[in-house]
């Protein structure tokens, strides 16, 4: 039995060589982030699970082309959102339109998984500054509230107050395009 692994170097060669400890190691580590990330866009869990699951077994495959010129959690985090944009786009291309029913309040809770990454950062550009900041990390980079106060030198009822109106913000916006 192998044991645990503990340097990131160390990690990043062990999935290399295929080694299910070292998968086992970074999965844990960079669950918890990525999840956040992947479930912000998914309408449930389950969809979630399924596309995580599936970028992580992307980065497995492909973690031999990383080269250090950033942080492994950063090109972790760039792996899984693009195989998250790519099954999103494929699941819109298989699903019906479903008309919403402007009356249903239950039905003002678009998701964003709707939404190409060109449409979603066109619109995360028209958020103000601070705002879109806060979400970008909160969103495409899976930081934490606590994590986003300390990065931008704000509270953590701030970072969570821009994250909040950046949701009512870009769902105004997703609303009044889909009119």
């Amino acid at each position: 039995m192998n044991k645990p692994i503990r340097s990131e170097e160390d990690v990043i060669k062990g999935c290399i060589a295929n080694d299910r400890i070292a998968q086992e190691q970074l999965y844990k580590q960079h669950f918890s982030p990525m999840f956040q990330m992947v479930h912000f866009y998914c309408s449930n869990e389950e969809d979630a699970m399924e596309i995580l699951n599936s970028g992580f077994l992307r980065v497995f495959q492909k973690i031999q082309l990383f080269r250090h010129e950033g942080s492994l959690a950063g090109w972790i985090r760039t792996v899984i959102y693009h195989v998250m944009i790519s099954e999103i786009k494929t699941k819109q291309r298989t699903k019906p339109n479903i008309e919403l029913e402007h009356n249903d309040a239950e039905h003002h809770d678009f998701t964003l998984e709707k939404l190409f990454k060109e449409d979603l950062d066109s619109l995360i550009h028209q958020l103000p500054p601070a705002t879109a900041r806060a979400f970008s990390l909160f969103a495409n980079e899976g930081y934490s509230h606590h994590e986003i106060a300390e990065k931008l030198n704000i509270s953590i009822g701030t970072s969570k107050w821009h994250i909040s109106q950046a949701r009512e913000l870009l769902q105004h916006k997703i609303k009044m395009n889909h009119e």
